[in-house]
């Protein structure tokens, strides 16, 4: 069969201490790709499929995964690989670890991360997401003493995956996430001698960072403290004074349990506040697993006692109709339809206010983009 596949970067005989894989691949076996990069046989990193590729598709515009070929993710080098050679292959574990990429690089020298300010010290939050003893270090990473599970270390970045979980970095990542919201710049001034936990924090502006907050996500990003894929979350009971999270509920695979774990490493009396998605399109493939009505968000937090549940101005149905209009653009072949959508788009941008005041309360809940709950851990 023939490899439709194609590494755009990393160029050059040499790799340094975070190397940028990306390029496209269209698989010939129907499924859903998941890309690995292995290091002298060992996986070192996950890379995530699933970026539109319009280029790719005019080529290629008889296969229908073509569109969506694109990937990305990063590769770090330890300190201990330094000035060696060292062979990566790139494989398709859905098309039974199909290798696609072979090469060897020498590696450059090592440059230690840089370390954002703290008020913190993380070692001393966590503990074993499974036995909840405290952890040991070893040299190679942290390990339960108890159960022996390792917990990697990535540039310093301590990695709790899910069994046969392989790490997926986006260091390199030049898009930000969205800002914080205003109750959630106030939730993080109020408790600034406390301590707030960032779930699915994404990447964060450097500008934005605040030495009281834990930035945890399933991705490691630039200013990422810790990486977690576990359903149970590696932290102490009531670890926390506020708990903030904006558009990761829709992404969770049981937010039902989620949302007890978050009960858990809350403080009596601490805040969780957080915001997701209901009219929305599929993103974040395919990590987006629930979208959710108000109804059934209050059912999701329903350990919390409730303090306010809602639609903000960036949640009103306009923002859900123009996500939908640009998730139709890149797949749409009509020009036709292609013009028209762009058309009513223009039209909508510039009147989203008076469209989402034309709806009413009531249509405004019936058709928001998502809503937002702010609630308190009982005492």
């Amino acid at each position: 069969m023939t490899l439709r596949f194609n590494l755009e970067t990393p160029g050059g005989p040499q790799l340094n201490t975070i190397n940028r894989f990306s390029g496209w691949y269209i698989p010939d076996h129907g499924r859903r790709p998941e890309l690995y990069v292995a290091c002298n046989g060992k996986r070192a990193a996950s890379l995530e499929w699933g970026s539109v590729r319009p280029d790719v598709s005019s080529v290629y515009s008889t296969h229908s995964q073509a569109i969506i070929s694109g990937f990305q993710g990063d590769l770090l080098m330890g300190e201990q690989e330094q000035a060696q050679a060292v062979e990566v292959v790139v494989l398709d574990a859905a098309g039974q670890d199909r290798e696609l990429f072979r090469r060897t690089y020498a590696v450059g020298p090592y440059r230690p991360p840089v370390i954002r300010d703290r008020s913190f010290n993380l070692f001393e939050l966590l503990v074993c997401p499974e036995c909840r003893s405290p952890l040991a270090k070893q040299d190679q990473g942290w390990m339960c003493p108890r159960c022996a599970r390792l917990v990697p270390l990535k540039g310093g970045v301590p990695h709790f995956l899910q069994e046969q979980g392989t790490p997926c970095l986006h260091v390199t990542e030049q898009t930000n996430t969205h800002p914080y919201s205003a109750d959630v710049l106030d939730i993080l001034g109020r408790h600034r001698a406390g301590l707030v936990l960032d779930f699915g924090a994404g990447h964060t502006p450097k500008e934005l960072l605040r030495p009281h907050v834990v930035y945890l996500d399933a991705v490691q990003y630039e200013w990422t403290d810790l990486v977690c894929t576990r359903a149970r979350l590696p932290f102490r009971d009531h670890t926390f004074d506020a708990v903030v999270s904006q558009a990761v509920f829709e992404h969770l695979e049981d937010p039902h349990y989620t949302a007890r774990e978050l009960c858990r490493i809350l403080r009596p009396g601490g805040i969780i506040h957080l915001d997701t998605a209901f009219m929305q399109p599929l993103h974040g493939d395919p990590w987006h697993f629930f979208n959710m009505t108000q109804h059934g968000l209050r059912k999701v937090m329903a350990p919390f006692e409730e303090i306010r549940c809602g639609i903000k101005s960036y949640q009103h149905p306009s923002a859900s109709l123009l996500m939908q209009f640009d998730a139709i653009a890149p797949f749409i072949t009509s020009r036709k339809w292609r013009n028209t959508i762009a058309k009513w788009r223009k039209e909508l941008e510039a009147g989203a206010g008076e469209f989402d005041d034309a709806l009413g309360e009531a249509g405004r809940t019936t058709l928001a983009a998502g809503f937002f709950f702010e609630g308190r851990r009982p005492q």
